[in-house]
């Protein structure tokens, strides 16, 4: 199974590098559900094609792109002008790939948790359930204080101006070959921009201050060992989130890609039966010539 690799046009003409794979004819649950899956800051999406292939076995139609300024999207390396620009991008892909909302569930990864909540606090006409990976509501990472007093007085005048990030890559992952992979990576980034640091603060203050406009059932799964994320801080923002159809689940001595550990399978598995429990019954969409041309890269 290969996935089909498109350019989208962003709203402000950006490229963003997009990958789709079409559900296995064998799955157990046929075509209609669609899976948008959102990458962690300074990775790709090509890091989630095991992923995006085991829910296209099951059945799911899976979309998975490079957020802007990471892989092989254009823009900035980890920078954003705006955070709003994320949550465009998702309307871009969204509509690109005539998604139907009742039958679409996004699932986000750290950094990727935080635009994936933030889209369903904005838009929750849009999608029908939000599953959140070790999602960024708090670093675990310090940052010296200093430093941050400075960058914010730089990014007024400078808000491309860079520092490295803290993230050590031992923190990802117990699995140590998926960690030689992540440090052989060329499209993964080690440094981020000022203007990018504050965008990502501000929508952590909105992500925790609109908590009650998440309605739609919410599966957030935590690695209970995580140093890039504060695990501590998951379940009770979850339990202030109105939500009638929600749930946490804690993985004692997991890092931080849950996505990467050792048991993956297990746990993303789980992830599978828990959205197609609350999605569906899938129905058999025709597709249409014009949406097969659009895409020619292999």
């Amino acid at each position: 199974m290969q996935p089909r690799e498109q350019i989208v046009k962003a709203f402000d003409g950006l490229d963003l590098l997009t990958r789709r794979y079409d559900p296995s004819p064998t799955g157990t649950n046929g075509c209609g559900r669609s899976l948008v899956i959102v990458h962690g800051a300074s990775e790709h999406g090509r890091r989630y094609d095991h992923v995006s292939r085991m829910f296209a076995e099951r059945g799911w139609k899976v979309i998975v792109s490079d957020i802007r300024g990471h892989g092989l999207s254009g823009g900035v390396p980890m920078h954003v002008h705006r955070f709003d620009d994320y949550l465009r991008d998702l309307d871009t892909l969204l509509e690109y790939h005539h998604l139907i909302p009742e039958q679409t569930a996004v699932l986000g990864h750290s950094f990727g948790s935080l635009i994936s909540a933030r889209f369903a606090q904005t838009r929750p006409e849009k999608l029908a359930a939000l599953v959140m990976l070790a999602p960024l509501l708090r670093l675990a990472v310090e940052v010296n204080p200093l430093i941050v007093g400075w960058g914010r007085l730089v990014s007024l005048i400078a808000p491309k101006v860079r520092f490295v990030s803290r993230v050590n890559p031992r923190d990802t992952t117990r699995d140590l070959v998926r960690l030689a992979e992540r440090s052989a990576d060329p499209l993964i980034h080690r440094s981020i921009t000022c203007g990018w640091f504050f965008q990502m603060q501000a929508a952590l203050r909105d992500v925790w201050a609109e908590r009650s406009a998440l309605r739609l059932p919410l599966l957030i799964v935590q690695g209970g060992a995580d140093r890039i994320v504060d695990p501590e801080v998951a379940a009770p923002w979850l339990e202030q989130v109105p939500s009638h159809d929600k749930e946490f689940r804690l993985l004692d001595d997991h890092y931080h890609e849950l996505h990467n550990e050792p048991d993956w399978l297990d746990v993303l598995q789980g992830v599978a039966e828990w959205l197609e429990e609350r999605i569906g019954p899938p129905q058999l969409l025709t597709r249409n010539a014009s949406e097969d041309e659009r895409f020619t890269r292999q």
